[in-house]
């Protein structure tokens, strides 16, 4: 729905307050979308409850503004004696249907979301397809029409088989894949759509929905969380950000029939950057078309940590989303959400030896003794993080799953890890750089590449992905990791005759 409303107005009568009910016109502008509200007496839209404005509109739709941005005190116009006064709502989501919802109303059973690389996620090539030597078959689907025509009194007419007949089908599998996650039920659908066929031909086309049935309502806001969530899985296996194409929520009713809301996302997930070429489905890293039970098993257990690893992932998925735009910003990002996995994921502590021990203490004993000072406190915490793991030692933990997986497939991936922090450290707390990364800006996005790399392919690996076999499968690099990996080699080379050698 979101794409039949952009760049529409509509308009209806809106509630802000309890007690007041305004003329509205609705923009559709992605993030300009605006609700105008009129009146020609005052009003203000303090009183909109949790960032909600409902309304309904002239075609009788009932609307739901949510997480609205506005100001209280509208502003006016007039001329002479005549004048109204208008105030601007920015809505962030604004649902439609036959009822109306709030933030924080526990009534959603269900949502269903379509992303624009579906078909190539869960690549169900066999689902579809054309039969062009039907003779043996045509006879039987001819007299199944027949019948079925028969019902209708006066449509009864003799349907004529010629010499090439060819038939269209679909399988009618519209479930492709589901299993239980901490988020809910997760499920793959075929969507299908057709017509009645004809002089000018038939057709038999689908969309591909992934949806969340819950195992208890959850509010919007909940809702929201958990497809984001579930985007951000997608997003990885595939390659690429997605963009949101049609958003869904089915929610109790009243009636025994179920009421399906949809919704406008007016800043939704949308890909950026210069990597824009369609992903491959043999590139992708888990297909849910042919491998739906390692799919499923991986998706299950990946989701099962976001509560712990749900800042860290945020922090790769902001800066995956990039894709071929590089920045200082995105390596010092790429290296931080290290610091931010959970404790679980990273090793606390590295072992000292007696020597390194003895002088730690010694050292503690002597700057403690001197008079309080910016350089006192800083020494003295630098050596307290001594025997703490630091981001080097994080980084190479989480690489260690990778090179354990796939032994010799990415040598040396420590020291391009432990560069790849240097560098880090000299755009964050200066000092000498160990080569000028400002004449070397491809080594630079290696590094970026290989932190990403190695954060979310060791996330995928403790989940359950078999990476080895990943590894021996070719790959048209539609995928920025199969790209990685194909050109890992020789970015060594490259990275190594920059280094200083000791």
């Amino acid at each position: 729905m979101m794409h039949k409303l952009e760049g529409t107005k509509r308009a209806g009568m809106f509630t802000v307050s309890p007690d007041r009910v305004v003329y509205g016109e609705l923009t559709y502008a992605g993030r300009e979308t605006s609700l105008r509200v009129t009146d020609t007496t005052y009003f203000d839209t303090y009183p909109i409850q949790g960032g909600c404005l409902k309304g309904t509109l002239h075609d009788l739709t009932k609307v739901s503004l949510l997480r609205c941005v506005t100001t209280p005190v509208p502003s006016s116009v007039s001329r002479g004696i005549e004048g109204y006064y208008f105030a601007d709502v920015f809505p962030h989501f604004i649902v439609h249907g036959d009822r109306q919802i709030t933030s924080g109303e526990r009534v959603i059973t269900e949502v269903r979301f379509l992303v624009d690389d579906a078909s190539t996620l869960f690549y169900d090539f066999d689902a579809f397809g054309t039969l062009i030597n039907a003779r043996p078959l045509i006879g039987e689907v001819v007299a199944a029409r027949r019948r079925e025509l028969e019902r209708w009194p006066g449509r009864s007419r003799d349907i004529r088989i010629g010499p090439n007949p060819a038939i269209l089908y679909f399988t009618g599998q519209h479930e492709m894949l589901s299993c239980d996650t901490v988020l809910g039920k997760v499920h793959v659908t075929h969507h299908t759509s057709h017509n009645l066929g004809g002089p000018s031909g038939a057709y038999l086309k689908s969309r591909i929905f992934t949806g969340i049935r819950f195992k208890r309502p959850c509010s919007f806001d909940d809702t929201i969380t958990r497809t984001l969530t579930l985007l951000r899985f997608l997003e990885v296996v595939v390659g690429r950000p997605q963009n949101v194409i049609s958003l869904q929520l089915q929610v109790t009713s009243e009636e025994d029939a179920p009421c399906v809301l949809d919704v406008y996302w007016s800043m939704p997930p949308k890909r950026k950057g210069k990597r824009d070429f369609r992903p491959h489905p043999a590139d992708v890293l888990i297909n849910g078309g042919m491998q739906r039970d390692e799919f499923a098993r991986v998706l299950c257990n990946w989701v099962s940590r976001d509560d712990a690893w749900g800042d860290a992932r945020a922090r790769f998925s902001g800066s995956f989303r990039q894709q071929g735009l590089y920045s200082i910003d995105r390596l010092i990002g790429s290296a931080n959400m290290f610091d931010i996995l959970p404790e679980s994921a990273v090793p606390r502590r590295v072992q000292l030896s007696k020597e390194l021990t003895s002088a730690k203490a010694r050292c503690k004993r002597i700057w403690k003794a001197l008079p309080r000072s910016p350089e006192r406190e800083s020494l003295l915490n630098a050596l307290g993080r001594i025997g703490k793991s630091t981001l080097k030692n994080k980084i190479r933990f989480r690489g260690e799953l990778l090179t354990r997986a796939v032994p010799g497939r990415f040598p040396d991936l420590a020291t391009v890890t432990d560069e790849a922090v240097n560098c880090r450290n000299h755009y964050v707390h200066g000092g000498e750089p160990r080569f000028d990364y400002g004449s070397h800006p491809h080594v630079c996005n290696f590094f970026t590449d290989t932190l990403e790399f190695v954060f979310a392919a060791s996330d995928l690996i403790e989940a359950g992905w078999d990476v080895k076999a990943w590894c021996a499968a070719g790959t048209s690099m539609s995928h920025p990791f199969g790209e990685y990996r194909v050109g890992y080699l020789e970015n060594l080379r490259k990275l190594k005759s920059l280094i200083p050698q000791s």
